[in-house]
């Protein structure tokens, strides 16, 4: 498949810097979602209220991980248009930037993921099992202490989160990029709508 949608949505990304990270840390918050408070890095078209994120634009949240080299989950319920994508960006910076991305794109019925951090990432990867046209709901595990650092996505709607459950693992996955560089983390959308995100502890732990 090509990497049309994926670049795009990179380009994207990588065009929010022209702020300085003290800009949002200095300022107050401009929104809450899902009972986390967020700043606007890109406000696009963004349709914005405490239960929903809709259309295209991108948001950090004020409370940042743990740490740089941390374990989090990241549950993510959305609906995305034909050709949209919603990305998960974390342990970034405040504009996003320097962090690890994962990337999910419609193809007609199919949702594609993709990897990227530290200018590199992976080819694109269909997840089985998931229906694109209708509400996806994903529980994606980050282990940012690891290097490269391992990524699992879970169709959480089978309630199963064992490594072995897993339908997507960066550790099979040649091409599995390096790792985030901060410790926040925010959202990418593009033609999609978030119903919601919440971020835990890590649903699979090899220590």
């Amino acid at each position: 498949m090509k990497h049309l949608y994926a670049l795009t949505a990179l380009a994207f990304l990588t065009s929010q810097g022209c702020k300085k990270d003290e800009d949002k840390t200095t300022s107050l918050p401009q929104g809450t979602f899902a009972d986390r408070s967020y700043y606007v890095v890109e406000s696009g078209d963004l349709e914005r209220s405490e239960s929903v994120l809709k259309g295209s634009g991108a948001v950090v949240f004020a409370s940042s991980l743990n740490a740089i080299p941390s374990q989090d989950n990241f549950a993510l319920e959305f609906t995305v248009a034909e050709g949209g994508s919603v990305a998960l960006v974390a342990h970034s910076d405040a504009n996003l930037n320097d962090g690890l991305t994962v990337l999910f794109e419609r193809a007609g019925t199919e949702l594609v993921a993709t990897l990227k951090a530290e200018g590199a990432g992976t080819a694109d990867y269909v997840l089985n099992g998931i229906d694109a046209s209708g509400t996806v709901s994903l529980a994606v595990d980050v282990h940012n202490n690891e290097t490269p650092a391992h990524v699992l996505i879970w169709n959480a709607v089978t309630g199963a989160f064992g490594e072995e459950d897993a339908i997507y693992n960066s550790e099979d996955d040649a091409d599995a990029p390096g790792v985030g560089k901060g410790t926040l983390w925010g959202l990418v959308l593009r033609k999609a709508e978030m119903k919601a995100v919440k971020r835990d502890e890590p649903k699979f732990s090899e220590e």
